[in-house]
C-alpha cells in the first residue's frame, strides 16, 4: 500500500511565504521567489539544488537555504542526513511559529522514515506534535511509523485523531483498514475500506484492502470481486497487483500472520491530495 507523503516542504504558498521573506538577507531578491526556486530545483535536480542552496546559504540565505539543502538530500536518497539537517533546524528556529517548527519536525521524521530508523523519526514525529497537534498530517505520518516498527494498535489511535481533525479522508481510512486488519479486526477493516471507496469506489488501495478483509471472513465472492477490481484498475508490475494475485490464491479465513508489507513513508517534496 503506498501512502504519498506529508507535509510539504515548507511551501511556497501561505507557509513558506512569510517566513521565507525573513530569511534572504539581498535587498535586491524577493525571499519568497528565491526560496521558491530554490525548492524546485532541489525537487528536480538536487544535486544542482544543493549546489544553489550552499551558495544561498554563504550569502546569508539562513534557514531557508538550509531548509532546501536538506529537501535537495532526501531527494539523493540521504535520508539519513536529511532528518539530522531538518531536526537541527526545526530545534534551533526557537523564533518560529510551533506550527512551522512542527512542519519541519515533522519532515525530519519523515527522512527517517525513510531511513526506516523507527526510532528517530518516531521522536521527531512526537516533537512535531506536542508544537501542533491540530495537524492531521503528522497524525497520519506517525501511524505509518508505528505500522512500519508493528505497533498497530497505535497507529489506529493516530489515525482515528487524524480523522477526528479531518473526517472521512480516504488516505487515513486506508491506512487505518489496514492496520485493524493486522491486528484481526476484519469487520472493522471492512467498514473502513467501504467509507474510503463511497468517496472513491475505484480507490484500488480501499478495494485491496476490503478484499483481502473479506478474505479473512470468508467472503469469497465479495473478495475475489474486489481482488479482481484492483488488477483492473493498477499495472501487473505493480505492489497491488503482486497482493492481488496473492490474495486471489490464499485460502478463506485469517491469514496465519500479518500478509501486508508496511505502508510506505511519505515524501517531504509532496503536498498531501
Amino acid at each position: 500500500m503506498t501512502r504519498i507523503l506529508l507535509v510539504a516542504a515548507v511551501l511556497c504558498g501561505a507557509v513558506a511565504t512569510p517566513w521565507a521573506a525573513g530569511l534572504a538577507q539581498s535587498p535586491s531578491t524577493d525571499p519568497a521567489r528565491r526560496y521558491a526556486d530554490c525548492m524546485a530545483t532541489a525537487r528536480a535536480d538536487p544535486k544542482r539544488g544543493i549546489e544553489i542552496a550552499r551558495a544561498w546559504e554563504s550569502a546569508g540565505g539562513g534557514a531557508g537555504a538550509r531548509h532546501c539543502r536538506a529537501i535537495a538530500l532526501f531527494e539523493l536518497g540521504d535520508h539519513v542526513e536529511a532528518g539530522k539537517q531538518l531536526e537541527t533546524l526545526a530545534r534551533e528556529m526557537t523564533g518560529q511559529s510551533n506550527a512551522l517548527r512542527a512542519e519541519i519536525f515533522a519532515q525530519a521524521g519523515q527522512a527517517y522514515q525513510a531511513a526506516r530508523l523507527g526510532e528517530q523519526a518516531l521522536a521527531a514525529q512526537n516533537a512535531a506534535i506536542l508544537l501542533n497537534s491540530q495537524n492531521p498530517e503528522i497524525w497520519i505520518d506517525r501511524s505509518i511509523t508505528y505500522a512500519a516498527v508493528g505497533a498497530y494498535r497505535e497507529a489506529v489511535s493516530d489515525l482515528t485523531h487524524a480523522l477526528a481533525l479531518s473526517p472521512g479522508r480516504g488516505d487515513a481510512l486506508v491506512l487505518r483498514a489496514a492496520a485493524w486488519r493486522q491486528l484481526g479486526n476484519f469487520k472493522a477493516a471492512v467498514t473502513d475500506a467501504d467509507a474510503a471507496l463511497r468517496a472513491n469506489s475505484n480507490a484500488s488501495d480501499a478495494l485491496l484492502e476490503r478484499g483481502m478483509a473479506r478474505r479473512a471472513l470468508r467472503d469469497r465472492n465479495g473478495s475475489d470481486a474486489d481482488l479482481r477490481k484492483v488488477l483492473s484498475l493498477v499495472s501487473d508490475s505493480s505492489q497491488q497487483a503482486a497482493q492481488a494475485r496473492a490474495g486471489l490464491a490464499a485460502p478463506l479465513g485469517p491469514p496465519p500472520s500479518a500478509s501486508a508489507p508496511p505502508p510506505a513513508p511519505r515524501k517531504p517534496a509532496e503536498k498531501p491530495k
